[in-house]
Formats: structure tokens, C-alpha cells, sequence
């Protein structure tokens, strides 16, 4: 069965004359007819019934009819589908961030890009960026939300900067240093430390170590939990202090005691994506260009950390 000869059935049915449908098709009648013959023959059915004047469908062309119209229009549409997912107009996004340094501004964000591109369907996974490294590697992500990644482990990952998020020390609200204003690295130096396992995320403990070690001082680091809520938790009950981006004060803090560092330190978050990219990784960059974001790393401002300038 041939799509051309559905399509000059159609057109003969809708318009009850060969002549007729073969002018609306741009072609002549001498090629409508052959598409006709064939498609009975293929069917073993007589579907028309011609005259000298008229033509009819006979009761299986009618059925056949509405068969036909309904198989066009499901080309029509799967034609439609396949260039939309090609065009990166249509299709799945899939996002890897970090729960902390996100959740303050990505829901806006996305809700922004939803508005931009409504066929597009997002799916959002929270990720260290260790585990984003894999995913872009494996191709189970096509975007992510992340701290620098090591150029050695991502070769083939671009990169944008998005904001700097001051590092802050965080304890027990009951510790003997939570009602100081501001820490400095030789007072946390003398205490247990804790810091966010490097495995997970390499490029922030790399830097809070060098912070130590810029100012002839040796960390005593006791705990690396994997997880900033078990880091959070953790501090809340026991008698350690950790360093953090400031953002993980987004997370449940409950017992817990954010400090300042009188020595400046930061760690950046990143947009990543692969070099190689897909059509609607493209219309997300596309459309991240267009736009002026303020974005803040304090969850003091978390109502207004995004918005959108015209």
C-alpha cells in the first residue's frame, strides 16, 4: 500500500470526480486513476463506482475511507513529531543539578523556559557533580547545574559561569564558638572539621583545603559525608565545624548556627553541557542567552534570586 494512492483515494472520495482531485492534486487524471486501480487491486475490493458523470464509494470504500483519512492524518502528525524532535522544538530535557545551590532559583527558571518552549518536557535530577560528570558521560543528561568540573574527568563538557557562593562556616547552635559574628580558618583549625566528601565534589573540598593551607594551616578533618543534609545533621549534633557554600543554608537547618569567614572564599557554580549537543540542549542555550538573570547564592533573598529583566 502506497501513501500516494491513499492520498488520491481521499482526495477522489472528497471531491466525487477523478478530474477534480486530480487539479487540487497538480497532476493528471491518467496518474489518479493508475493510483486508484492499484490500491484495488492491492485491497482485492472495488472501492469506487464510476459513471460517466459521478463517482461513489461502494460500502467497503467507505469504510476504507474513513481509514484512509484517519492513517493521512497520523502521517501527517508522526511527520510533524519527528521534525519537532529534530528541530528541538519538542522532545525531553533532561537536568542534573545540586539540590542547595539550585533550589532557590531553578524552579523560576524552568517555569520561564516552559513558557518559551511548552512542548518540551523537563525532567530534573538531583545530582553531585561527580555523579553529572557520569551522566554526561553515559548521556542519561543533557544539562547541568553543578560546581567547575575537572577538566580531566569532562574533556568534552562546556562550561558558564553563573555566580560565586561565599564559603561560611556552619556548627551546633549550643557550640562555644555559634555566638562569635565571624570565624577565621586558625580558630576552625583547632576544631574536628567537617567537610563534603571529595569523591562528590572535588573542585569544593580542593578549594577549602587550599584555603587552610594558603594560611600555613592543617585542617583536622573528621567526617566527609556524601550528603550535604547528613553534613547539615550531623554538625546540628555533634561538636564539629564545617565549611560550606552558603547556599546549604536553602537545606533544613534546624540546631544549626551559619558563621562567616573573615577570610574570603568562594566556589562558583557552572552551567555544563556536552560539546556534543542535541537540537533542544540548543534552544535551551539559545534562550539561556537571551535572558538577564540575577541570581544570589544567599537564601536570604531566595523570593527574588530570579528574575527576569526585560
Amino acid at each position: 500500500m502506497n501513501l500516494k494512492h491513499l492520498v488520491s483515494f481521499v482526495e477522489v472520495a472528497n471531491y466525487g470526480s477523478f478530474s477534480l482531485a486530480a487539479q487540487h492534486l497538480h497532476t493528471v487524471q491518467s496518474a489518479v486513476s493508475r493510483h486508484i486501480h492499484a490500491l484495488e487491486e492491492d485491497l482485492g475490493v472495488t472501492l469506487l463506482q464510476r459513471s460517466t458523470r459521478h463517482v461513489e464509494l461502494t460500502d467497503a470504500g467507505k469504510a476504507f475511507f474513513r481509514d484512509a483519512e484517519a492513517i493521512l492524518r497520523q502521517c501527517s502528525q508522526a511527520r510533524q513529531h519527528a521534525r519537532d524532535i529534530a528541530s528541538g522544538r519538542q522532545g525531553v530535557l533532561r537536568i542534573g543539578y545540586m539540590g542547595s545551590a539550585c533550589a532557590h532559583f531553578l524552579p523560576a527558571m524552568l517555569r520561564q523556559f516552559a513558557v518559551y518552549a511548552d512542548n518540551v518536557d523537563i525532567q530534573i535530577f538531583e545530582m553531585t557533580a561527580a555523579e553529572q560528570i557520569e551522566g554526561f558521560s553515559i548521556g542519561t543528561i543533557d544539562l547541568g547545574f553543578s560546581r567547575p568540573m575537572n577538566a580531566h574527568l569532562a574533556p568534552r563538557i562546556c562550561s558558564r559561569h553563573l555566580l560565586d557562593d561565599p564559603i561560611v562556616s556552619v556548627l551546633s547552635d549550643t557550640h562555644p564558638l555559634a555566638g562569635e559574628p565571624s570565624l577565621s580558618l586558625s580558630q576552625i583549625a583547632d576544631q574536628p572539621l567537617t567537610l563534603f566528601a571529595r569523591r562528590h565534589a572535588p573542585s569544593l573540598f580542593d578549594t577549602l583545603i587550599s584555603g587552610f593551607f594558603k594560611h600555613h594551616l592543617q585542617p583536622r578533618v573528621v567526617n566527609e559525608p556524601a550528603n550535604m543534609q547528613a553534613l547539615l545533621t550531623q554538625v546540628s549534633s555533634g561538636h564539629s565545624v564545617a565549611l560550606v557554600p552558603s547556599c546549604v543554608a536553602n537545606l533544613q537547618t534546624n540546631g544549626c548556627r551559619f558563621v562567616p569567614l573573615r577570610e574570603s572564599m568562594h566556589v562558583p557554580l557552572e552551567m555544563h553541557w556536552p560539546q556534543t549537543t542535541k537540537p533542544l540542549t540548543n534552544i535551551w542555550l539559545s534562550w539561556f542567552e537571551d535572558q538577564t538573570f540575577h541570581l544570589s547564592a544567599s537564601p536570604l533573598a531566595a523570593g527574588s534570586d530570579l528574575s527576569k529583566m526585560n
